[in-house]
């Protein structure tokens, strides 16, 4: 079972938070996701569709997995709220409980899924009926329990947006100075390197701000626009946070976004008590245990990490992704049936990290006008150029050189 390991990672100062009307115990400071975690609520909601058990998997706000009702706010990715205390915290669209949810009953009526569009269209008398069925099975729940005040606006010009506080953002940040401002969505500044090596992490972002730069976290970039007025066609960035609204004309881009965690490639990968290999290990420094008995599927950075960070009071079972056949159970994973020799063997864990490529996050860079190409290993990576430009003002990084023909872009 998911627990505290009881390390000690910095927050120490303890509060209370209801989850389905259940008081636990959390950290002041952590996610709310960690939290529920480490109380061993690993069920945390259910898909929109067919109503299957979904729970926490990236742990970086990429995924669905974490999506509950906050206070009377609907959709809050757990992993990118922090606990106060107080929280009121609920399991949203179900009808019952999350354990026990009736409306599941569409993934047993329908094991081969629901085409929606066409079930009973046109049927005179059902086709309504269905429709309105198919409203109530469907969606993300209700409306909020009140309206949500609007945030502070504001504009700003900036010589150089850098979108992504990873090791590459955090570098880049550090040499433009204060030409640089750096935006990322994580609960702190790091990007992969909280994970693997904190200490590092934590050296980048004090080197970006003694430099000059200015770092905005807990900050997302939902939109990079390109002006069809002017001559360069402007690129305006659509910032939000918590606090406030930014609206950023941009005079170039450094798109340092990372990539997105591997999913599994198995049946019932869904389940809750699976996480990519890099939020197991994010747990791991977080204090949070996902499980007593843990299968480490795949191969990679993160699953070197967790291996060497958990010898001894972990029981780490490694298994190649190739000889899984399906996770089991129910609510939450309990099992790992995987073929060997030929034969089907069932190895009990009670949670499942898995590790592989990750696909690049190319999704900003494609709304400024770049083209992308298929990988097979990688899936679809922006087209750059030699200094890293993938269209006009905007880059992805190479290293030094698109370091200098940024420079050459605020010069010119």
């Amino acid at each position: 079972m998911a627990t505290r390991l009881g390390q000690a990672p910095g927050l120490t100062e303890t509060v209370e938070l209801t989850h389905d009307g259940q008081v636990l115990t959390a950290r002041a400071g952590e996610s709310l996701a960690l939290s529920l975690i480490a109380a061993d609520r690993l069920l945390l909601s259910r898909s929109p569709k067919l109503h299957r058990p979904r729970g926490p998997y990236c742990l970086r706000g990429a995924c669905e997995g974490c999506l509950v009702r906050v206070n009377g706010l609907p959709n809050q990715p757990a992993c990118r709220v922090t606990v106060q205390g107080g929280e009121r915290v609920e399991t949203q669209n179900v009808l019952g409980t999350r354990e026990t949810d009736l409306l599941a009953a569409a993934d047993f009526l329908f094991p081969q899924g629901i085409d929606h569009h066409r079930l009973m269209a046109g049927v005179r008398g059902l086709s309504p009926l269905v429709g309105s069925f198919a409203r109530r099975v469907a969606g993300l729940g209700r409306l909020a329990d009140h309206a949500v005040a609007p945030l502070p606006a504001e504009r700003l010009e900036v010589p150089v947006l850098i979108v992504g506080g990873g090791r590459t953002g955090l570098t880049a940040a550090a040499a433009l100075g204060a030409s640089a401002t750096l935006v990322d969505d994580g609960l702190a500044l790091g990007g992969a390197l909280n994970a693997l090596e904190p200490d590092q992490g934590a050296k980048l972002a004090q080197r970006a701000r003694a430099a000059g730069a200015t770092c905005l976290e807990r900050a997302s970039v939902l939109a990079l626009s390109r002006e069809p007025a002017g001559e360069r066609g402007e690129l305006t960035a659509l910032v939000v946070s918590a606090e406030r609204t930014l609206v950023v004309r941009c005079r170039t881009v450094l798109l340092a976004t990372g990539g997105h965690d591997a999913a599994p490639a198995f049946p019932n990968n869904d389940l809750p008590g699976i996480f990519s290999a890099r939020a197991a290990l994010s747990a791991w420094r977080g204090d949070v245990l996902i499980g007593s008995r843990i299968a480490l599927v795949g191969s990679g950075r993160f699953a070197e990490a967790l291996v060497t960070q958990m010898s001894g009071p972990v029981e780490v079972v490694q298994l190649d992704a190739s000889s899984v056949v399906r996770a089991l159970g129910r609510e939450r994973i309990n099992a790992v049936e995987v073929r060997v020799g030929g034969k089907l063997r069932r190895i009990k864990v009670d949670a499942l990290a898995f590790d592989g490529p990750s696909a690049p996050s190319f999704e900003l860079a494609v709304q400024t006008g770049a083209e992308v190409q298929f990988e097979r290993e990688a899936g679809y990576v922006p087209v750059a150029a030699a200094d890293g430009s993938v269209s006009d003002d905007v880059f992805v990084s190479r290293g030094d050189g698109t370091l200098e023909a940024i420079r050459q872009t605020l010069g010119s």
